[in-house]
């Protein structure tokens, strides 16, 4: 069943990336002020404080009011940039718009950190007393939100996650390279591991990904660099398929005709036509899950954060596989 999107894909002009960002903000203020407060927080480098404070017999120099009732001021103007210049002019007559706030934020949002010299960046801030400029990425944004909801917030989950795959989709920023999907196997996790391949229905939406790992018994026994992605056909002895992704060759040919065939023979599963086969060379690892319960889908781990203090070649999946094994989720 292919995946309903929160944000649309059909473009990546400026105006339909800030309206998905915005809306993105909406609806997680919607959810909770609390979250939204958090998230402007990490992203300003300001304390931000969204929504209202009550305090009871709050104390002032000469009275002490039964109670209070308090909103404070800010305002964060964004100028979000895709394929255009950072027109330092432009971010200029944005500062001057302020007024009586309590925070003045300006915020330049971009696909890679701009190289603004301080003296620019300065010069941008004095237009407006306590003016704060700052420069963020998408890639900050999706940083961010990633860990912001739990389990038991499976729609807001959804959401933050459909953010991401838009900014991957849009090429807004790719941390692809890095990712490792990890896919529950439960049934078919013998002949994934002795194929090499994994497979599901085609028009089963994911997010790029480089690396992918087979799933069951809260472990990843076995992961595998994405070297080709297939929709693949076999019938009447006869493979036919077309290359989705990564690279074009006949290396993998006798692998998916044997995990079809061993899918039926061992499970009953017809996946001779409609499936999509993620093929490469696996290797074996024990990247175990100590957190409760089991996952109730594919999950991504950016291996930046899993395995945080050595440098991540995308290359050498030997190494990465004996790494998880010391790593724990």
């Amino acid at each position: 069943m292919s995946k309903i999107h929160y944000f649309p894909r059909y473009s990546g002009q400026e105006n339909t990336v800030t309206n998905n960002t915005l809306q993105l903000l909406a609806r997680i203020y919607d959810y909770s002020p609390q979250h939204l407060s958090n998230l402007l927080t990490k992203l300003c480098g300001e304390e931000i404080v969204v929504g209202i404070e009550v305090n009871q017999q709050p104390r002032n120099k000469q009275s002490v009011p039964d109670g209070a009732i308090i909103q404070r001021s800010f305002k964060i103007l964004v100028e979000s940039k895709v394929n255009s210049g950072v027109n330092l002019d432009q971010l200029s007559r944005h500062a001057t718009s302020f007024s009586n706030e309590s925070q003045k934020i300006l915020l330049l949002l971009t696909r890679q950190r701009q190289q603004l010299s301080a003296i620019e960046g300065g010069k941008i801030a004095k237009q407006v007393p306590s003016l704060v400029f700052r420069n963020i990425t998408y890639e900050d944004i999706c940083h961010e939100i990633k860990s912001m909801f739990k389990e038991h917030e499976p729609q807001m989950l959804a959401l933050v996650e459909d953010y991401i795959d838009y900014c991957s989709d849009t090429g807004l920023f790719d941390e692809s390279k890095f990712l490792l999907r990890i896919v529950p196997c439960s049934e078919t996790v013998k002949i994934n591991q002795q194929f090499g391949v994994y497979f599901h229905a085609q028009d089963r939406g994911y997010r790029k990904h480089k690396f992918l790992g087979i799933y069951a018994q809260k472990n990843v026994p076995c992961i595998w660099a994405v070297d080709s992605i297939y929709d693949a056909e076999y019938v009447n002895d006869r493979l036919t398929k077309t290359l989705v992704d990564g690279r074009e060759t006949t290396e993998y040919d006798s692998k998916i005709i044997g995990i079809i065939n061993a899918a039926k023979k061992d499970l009953g599963w017809e996946v001779s036509t409609g499936h999509r086969f993620f093929c490469g060379v696996p290797e074996q690892t024990e990247y175990r899950k100590d957190s409760p319960y089991a996952i109730q889908g594919p999950l991504f781990h950016d291996l930046r954060e899993v395995i945080p203090k050595t440098n991540i070649d995308p290359s050498n999946v030997k190494e990465i596989a004996s790494k998880l094994r010391e790593a724990k989720w």
